[in-house]
Parts: C-alpha cells; structure tokens; sequence
C-alpha cells in the first residue's frame, strides 16, 4: 500500500517563509527612482495586499481565487511604479497556489513570468528560488528528468552567492527527486547533506523533514529499525515545534515501519494515535487516510469488523472530499476485506469501483502532463518570441522543432531509465529476500530449544538437591557435550551424518533422563550411505525429534518408541521421524493456540531453510507431516519425512563456492 512519495511539504513551506522584510530589502536595492520616498511608500504597500491576500486565501480556503483582487491590486501598483522584484514575489505566490490546486499548467505559466522578470535584473538568489519551484511543478508531474534539471540550476545560483537557505532546498529537492526515482542510496545522500545545512542553520523544521524523508528512504531500501530511529528523531523536531500535522506523518511513518517488522499491534497504535491527531485538526483528507491505514493493518491483523468500519468511513470520507487517490485505496482494501470474509460477489463490486478511480486518477494524470508541456512551450515560445522578435518565421519554426527533439530525446531517456531503475530495484529485492532466509537459516540452526535447555538445567538441579551425584555428573556431562558439539557445529552449512547423529545421541540420552519412564529410540542408518562422507544442514531433525519427544510420547500411557531413520534413494537423502504418541492432530487439539502458533512457525522457517538448500543445491526437497492414525485408523503417533539433496564432501564445497 505504501507507495506514497517522501513528504514534499518542505517545498509547499519553503518559500513562504521570506518574510516581509527580506521583501523590502530586495525592492529598496531596485529602486532608481530620484523620489525614493514614494517607492519605500508604495513598496510598504505593495507589501501589506500580499500579506493580506495571503491572510485572506489561507482563511478562505478552496472558495478563494488564485489571483485574488488584493494581489490584482499589488501588481498593478509593482507594474506602474516598475517594482519589478514584488513582480517576482506575486507571479511565484500565485503559482504555488495553482500548483497545489493540481493546476500545473497555469502554475508554470505564472512561474515563467517571475522568471523572465527576475533573469531581466539579472537577480541570482530570486532565479534560485524560482527555478526551485518550477523543479515542484515538474515533480508533481513525474516529470523527474526536468525537476533534477531546475532544482540543480538553483543549487548553482544558490551556491554563487553563498545562500545556505536555498542551497538546503535545493538539496533536499534532489534528493526527493531520486527518491521518486527508486534512487534511495542517492536520495539519502542528498538529504543527510541538507540535514547537516539545517542543523548548521538552527532550522528545526529543516531537520524534521530531513530525517523523515531518510526514514522513508531506509524503509524503502528494506531497513525498518533504521527507518525508526530518523522516524523518532523526526518526532522529536516536530514535537519540539508543536507541529500536530508533523506528529501526525511521523506516527503513520513509525506505523509503516512497524508493518514491515511485522508488529502489527506496535503499528495500529501508532497509526490510531495519527488518526486522533487529525480528527483534532479537522483534516478530512488526512483522516481519511489515516482510517485506510488502520484498517488496513487491522485486516492484517485478522480484526475484521474494526478494519470494516475503518474503510468504510475512510472510503465515505474520500468519496465525499474528491479524493480519488484515497477513494481508490480505499475501496481496493474493502474489495480485500470482503475476498478474506469470502463475499465474493462484494469483493468484485468494490474491486470494480477501486479500477474505476484508478483509471480515473491516471487520465487526471496525464491530462495534467500534457497541460505543463503545454505550458512549458508556450512560455518558451513566448521568451524567443521576445528575444527574437526580429527574426525570421522559418528560424522559429527550427527553434520549436530541436525543442520538440528534445522533448522526444528526453522522454526516452526517462523511460530507459525507469526500466533500469525498476530492474535494479527487483534485483535488490529478490536479493534481499534471499539473504534473510540464509539469516533465518542460520538463526534457527544455531539455537537449541530454550524450553529444553532450562528443564535439563532444573533436571540437574534435582538430582543435586536429591543428592544423587552419579546421574547429576553424568546429566551434566552429556549436556556440556551437547552444547558444545552444538556450539561447534551450528556455523556450518552442513556437517557430516555421523556428527548429526552424535548431536542427536546426546540430546535424547539426556531427554531419557528427564522421563521417569524412560522411552526407546532407534537411530537407523541406511548400510549405502558412509555417514563419514555424507553431510546434512545441522540440526536439520532435531526440531522434529524434539516434537516427538514433547509433545508426542510425553502423554502416553506406555512406553513411548521413537525411531530416526536415515536413507539414500537414487540422489536423496530421506530422513524420517517416527513415534509412537498421541498423533499430531490430538496434540493440536490439547495445546493453546499460542503454542500451536509457535509449532506452525518451527515448521515454516524450517521450510524456509529447506527452499535455500534447494536454491543453493537445485535438488529436491520436500517436508511431509503425517498423523499415522490417518493412514491406518488402528495405529497412532506422528511420521515426519524430510527430502534432500545427497551431500558429500566434494559436492558441498562446490556449493559454497558458488
């Protein structure tokens, strides 16, 4: 669900944070006029219709026009009095607002007049601060290729003239650009640069959204403890600032991240924390986004009715706004809530409305692409238009057809670069996902059951306080054995079948002691196989072995018999696990439903690690779990089967050099 780019408010902010003064200073420098008291006159009121359309439309809200009467009235009077830098400052306000609005065409078009007026005074840090806000426009257009471009020729201008404040935005705009991009090695480089500007700057917002956008960027890249720890610092900075609307994102990041680690529990909380943050702000928007995301990790959670209630708010509140974006997440959710209560019927009807807005928002999309191509060549056309006025009509014509070249050359070069970005992106998946079954591997292969190692320490502890020294010396013995040989064993790949059966000696010998009606096993060899030579995954049957003994035979009333049976079948190796207890499906029925969990996953990641042998071996594997009573009603125990590859010493180290 979470393909939502980096936080780009930092753009939407930025800019608005040049305060009036700044405004006057820059006006006071252009002014020529010999009457020097009617310019400062006008400017102050130039300044006050700014402030107050600014006052007016944030007030308003959507009711209120783009190009309001008072900013209508603050140009005419910059256009008389040729104050040409509060030009610059209405054309970029007015541009941001169509630009939020999703109006991008006419937000370059008002962009572009700021900035021929600002390239006329030949103005470095306005021309930084323009091109910045066009590089948003082209963003916001997934026009990645042309954002990279503006925003690194405001780095240049900004860095001429030493403007630390434009040269952070710059920065982080480039680094959100690589982010869109798959980029996120790139993009993070970028932001901790940016973040080190607005530390040096005391700017605790700058800080905020840095470390978040590097959260995002760590939890892309696979790395959800990172993520956390620049989720909470970016939590830290916006409490500091009492910014609710960055609590809110922070808390929805730190619930994403908690997703990934799969806590799913540690993730509603946060998640529902965010909810209450906007509905305290009255963001219908962000509510509805924050109800998709809780119901979401709610049918993750199997809480089917509260993630019902969730989405369907979410989706209500969406549909009533005009958010298609959220409407379209939304109903996709509903039409998976209804697939997993098996209503199927519903499960397409709302699967059908989500394709719906989906289609809908990709047509807005690129209705909205081709509106600023548009506007990007009819402001083009209209700055050669005044710079070659003289010009000849056929040498227009060849200006407009090497633009529309580029335009095609760099149209290809993006797609070219979105496949190679999208295969890179894979490759690190596929390998990423690869190496945490090797991890998962070895973890479990490296551990011994806890429950075991504490019931054999207690067991000692017994014959101690029985003063039965003779089987307390010999258990401990065997024990200092078996962990020793497990110590030894565990960071190997594979190991022979003779130190496997050692292992598993040990282990059941010291299992016999614990029963006070000790049971039989028979560890069985097949003759063609040179346990010497041969070598298996360690540990590989003690899991099973240890079901066998725990919660098989444990509960019988008789003498419980477990055998291990070792064979070679053509190129395999066939280990089986065989007793003589309850069954397993009686043993389910009798356990908790924690302890039924905890089995299911014992035997997942133990398929998890047979899926690597397959990878690294390309042999068959299989893990097959057998109630005997299933096959013959008169007989009961439990017959676990594992298939591997036959191993030897030669074909082993050819597998781990490869």
């Amino acid at each position: 669900m979470r393909e939502i780019t980096i936080p780009v408010f930092l753009a939407l902010v930025v800019l608005s944070s040049f305060g009036c003064a700044q405004r006057q200073n820059r006006e006071l420098s252009d002014a020529q006029s010999p009457n020097e008291n009617i310019l400062v006159s006008d400017s102050l009121i130039v300044n006050q219709l700014i402030e107050r359309s600014e006052s007016f439309f944030k007030d308003t809200g959507p009711r209120a026009e783009e190009f309001d009467a008072f900013l209508l009235e603050a140009l005419d009077l910059a256009e008389r009095r040729n104050l040409i830098t509060h030009e610059i400052i209405i054309y970029n306000i007015v541009g941001k607002r169509y630009r939020n609005r999703s109006h991008y065409g006419e937000a370059l078009k008002h962009h572009h007049r700021a900035l021929s007026l600002a390239q006329s005074i030949n103005n470095t840090e306005l021309l930084a601060e323009i091109y910045n806000q066009i590089g948003v426009v082209y963003r916001r257009t997934d026009d990645n290729s042309m954002a990279l471009d503006m925003h690194f020729k405001a780095l240049k201008l900004a860095e001429e003239v030493s403007d630390s404040f434009n040269i952070s935005v710059s920065i982080n705009s480039i680094g959100n650009v690589n982010y869109n991009l798959g980029r996120y090695h790139t993009a993070i480089e970028y932001l901790l640069r940016s973040l080190e500007l607005s530390k040096n700057a005391g700017n605790i917002m700058g800080m905020a959204i840095n470390t978040n956008n590097i959260g995002e960027c760590m939890l892309k890249l696979g790395e959800p403890d990172s993520a956390l720890v620049y989720f909470r610092k970016s939590l830290d900075y916006n409490s500091q600032l009492g910014n609710r609307v960055g609590q809110s994102i922070c808390f929805n990041s730190i619930g994403a991240a908690y997703i990934a680690k799969g806590e799913f529990e540690k993730a509603k909380n946060y998640l529902e924390r965010s909810l209450q943050i906007n509905r305290k702000l009255s963001d219908r928007m962000q509510i509805a986004m924050s109800l998709g995301k809780v119901g979401e990790v709610n049918l993750m959670m199997g809480n089917y009715e509260e993630a019902k209630d969730n989405l369907f708010e979410s989706f209500e509140i969406s549909s009533r706004i005009g958010s298609r974006f959220q409407a379209e997440e939304s109903a996709r959710l509903i039409s998976l809530f209804y697939e997993k209560t098996n209503d199927y019927p519903k499960s397409l009807e709302y699967y059908k409305i989500s394709t719906q807005y989906k289609d809908s928002i990709l047509n807005e999309k690129n209705m909205n692409h081709l509106t600023t191509i548009e506007a990007t060549m009819d402001a083009e056309a209209q700055r050669d238009q005044i710079q070659h006025l003289n010009r000849e009509t056929l040498e227009q014509q060849s200006v407009l057809i090497r633009q529309r070249q580029m335009l095609v050359i760099s149209i290809t070069v993006l797609i070219i670069l979105i496949v190679v970005v999208s295969l890179l992106v894979f490759q690190h998946r596929l390998r990423t996902k690869y190496n945490n079954l090797k991890n998962q591997q070895k973890l479990l292969r490296s551990q011994l059951n806890p429950h075991f190692i504490f019931n054999a320490l207690s067991a000692i502890q017994v014959y101690m306080l029985e003063h039965d020294t003779e089987k307390s010396t010999r258990f401990l013995t065997d024990f200092a054995k078996l962990m020793r040989m497990v110590l030894k064993l565990s960071h190997y790949d594979y190991i022979s079948l003779k130190n496997e059966c050692e292992i598993l000696e040990y282990y059941l010998s010291l299992q016999q002691l614990r029963f006070l009606e000790p049971f039989d096993y028979r560890i069985i060899i097949d003759p063609s196989i040179e346990s010497d030579a041969v070598l298996v995954p360690p540990m590989i049957t003690q899991p099973f072995v240890e079901n066998a003994v725990e919660h098989g035979i444990k509960d019988i009333h008789g003498k419980g018999l477990l055998d291990i049976r070792y064979k070679q079948v053509n190129d395999q190796m066939i280990i089986e696990v065989e007793d003589n207890g309850i069954g397993i499906n009686n043993s389910m029925q009798q356990k908790s439903e924690k302890t039924r969990n905890h089995e299911s996953m014992a035997t997942k990641i133990t398929k998890e690690r047979l899926e690597v042998i397959r990878n690294d071996s390309g042999g068959k594997v299989a893990l097959e779990i057998i109630d005997k009573k299933d096959v013959n009603p008169f007989d009961h125990g439990t017959l676990v089967r594992i298939i591997l590859p036959l191993v030897d010493q030669v074909s082993s180290k050819s597998i781990n050099n490869g």
